[in-house]
């Protein structure tokens, strides 16, 4: 998934990637692989009758509602479950579904199909580790017969496939350094494969625009696979220019290379170091990401230590480094409303890490709502408290840091795929709050993105923010974000 700081922007786009992405992908693999399922057998009685008509009228949603009655008074009709969770999973409606299975296994624990239809649901959802948990204790069974066998190890096959197709992590640049508003436009399904399963040229480009200064960041790096198209090998340099009024032209870089890629239950996880050249300096810097699902919650954590800090052109300029750590936690309560809790920690130093500059703490709550599936439409609103602490005299004559900001936001969120290879995205909402100011200030905030892939190797992705109010910075900030991916 992509995270990233909000000091330039507080929509979290970020979390929507722990499920937008999986529940999409999960069910165009299903609905290929089992749409041709033989239907349960349908016992003699007029009620159940009555559910097959509706099953033929194709109104499967009346369908499920009166098996959902059905089992209340058929407790022991396991073919009525099983009709169900089909229906369900036709229809893409994993939670009805996993109602109805879940009865069902408390009444037949140990019945192989229906526990396969639990974790072809789960995958739908995207809940990977149950998933993978009900099929590797199925797989594991010695009374199973041919077919049914089969039929687990398909699944097993699309819950590989899924997993390869999960956005990876990439490294600082478009996470913590540039805070930008937002991360890349999702990138299609298709293209997250080929990133986990070949050899791959990233270039991306980074220009933040404020008032007073800017910073431009450019990053290349090669990926290639390590091990069984699971742990990957990168190597790359990011530089960043800073601009000021007034002052001379600057510039760092981050040479690094590093590893990527899964680990059990669905846990991805990065790690980079290499030399960081600020303020007359070559010091070692480091960078990790780890992001870790559990059902309905999501952990994700990053660290990071004496990189270079190009949120401004004035801390480029000035030898700026820059360490701390990130921790987000997501939980999804339904397929469309999630939560997400934010904190993050920083440590500033300029003339390389010679001298200390200051301290910022940050916390962001969200709320997501998705109230409309097509074309998607989100509800986005939370609350953001920033302080930054400062270790020197006159910091802000230095770098025009915001030493205080607390606001709250709402707006409007859409993200969609339109065919198999272009990816929208944009937001638009207000924020209202104080910015290190005595009274409360209302601003806008909007951006919108798009990625598209060219032919089967090449992507190309956009996308630019502004923000009238931002909250690390005094006055409006203006984002641009360019990249382009090749495969080999």
């Amino acid at each position: 998934m992509h995270p990233v700081d909000r000091r330039s922007g507080p929509f979290p786009i970020r979390f929507l990637l722990s499920f937008l992405g999986p529940i999409v992908w999960a069910q165009i693999f299903l609905s290929l692989a089992y749409s041709d399922e033989p239907a349960a057998s349908v016992p003699p009685d007029e009620d159940w009758q009555t559910i097959q008509s509706t099953v033929k009228k194709r109104q499967y949603s009346l369908a499920i509602r009166q098996i959902g009655s059905y089992v209340r008074t058929h407790p022991g009709n396991r073919d009525a479950y099983l009709l169900g969770g089909r229906l369900a999973r036709k229809i893409h409606r994993p939670g009805d579904g996993l109602a109805l299975l879940d009865r069902g296994a408390s009444r037949y624990p140990g019945d192989p199909v229906i526990q396969r239809l639990r974790a072809e649901l789960y995958l739908e959802k995207g809940d990977m580790i149950r998933s993978r948990k009900i099929l590797s204790d199925l797989a594991r069974r010695k009374d199973l017969s041919p077919e049914e066998r089969q039929k687990i190890r398909e699944d097993q096959k699309t819950l590989r496939e899924l997993a390869m197709s999960m956005p990876p992590l990439v490294t600082f640049d478009q996470n913590i350094n540039f805070q930008e508003a937002i991360p890349p436009p999702f990138q299609s399904p298709h293209t997250y494969a080929l990133e986990n399963a070949s050899t791959h040229l990233r270039v991306s480009n980074i220009d933040l625009s404020y008032s007073g200064g800017s910073s431009i960041g450019t990053s290349v790096a090669v990926e290639t696979p390590l091990i069984k198209d699971t742990v990957h090998f990168q190597a790359g340099d990011n530089l960043y220019v800073g601009t000021a009024t007034g002052e001379s032209t600057a510039v760092e870089s981050y040479l690094f290379a590093g590893a990527d890629g899964q680990g059990p239950e669905g846990i991805q996880f990065l790690a980079d170091a290499g030399d960081v050249f600020a303020g007359g300096q070559v010091n070692a810097g480091f960078y990790g990401h780890v992001d870790i699902p559990a059902g309905p919650f999501r952990l994700d954590g990053q660290a990071w230590y004496q990189l270079p800090w190009s949120g401004y052109g004035q801390a480029i300029i000035a030898g700026g480094l820059q360490s701390g750590g990130l921790l987000n936690a997501t939980w999804t309560l339904t397929d469309n409303l999630s939560f997400s809790g934010e904190y993050e920690y920083t440590n500033d130093t300029v003339g390389g890490n010679r001298n200390p500059f200051g301290a910022d703490h940050n916390t962001l709550f969200t709320a997501d709502w998705r109230f409309l599936k097509s074309p998607d439409l989100h509800v986005v609103a939370g609350v953001d408290s920033q302080t930054f602490t400062p270790f020197v005299t006159n910091a802000t004559t230095t770098v025009p840091v915001l030493l205080s900001s607390r606001y709250g936001f709402a707006g409007l969120s859409s993200l969609d795929q339109i065919g198999r290879y272009v990816v929208l995205n944009g937001q638009i909402g207000m924020v209202v709050g104080t910015f290190d100011t005595p009274g409360l200030l209302a601003g806008f905030q909007g951006d919108g993105g798009l990625s598209v892939q060219i032919n089967p190797r090449i992507e190309f992705y956009g996308n630019v923010s502004y923000e009238s109010l931002a909250e690390a910075y005094v006055g409006s900030v203006t984002t641009l974000m360019t990249g382009i991916h090749v495969w080999f």
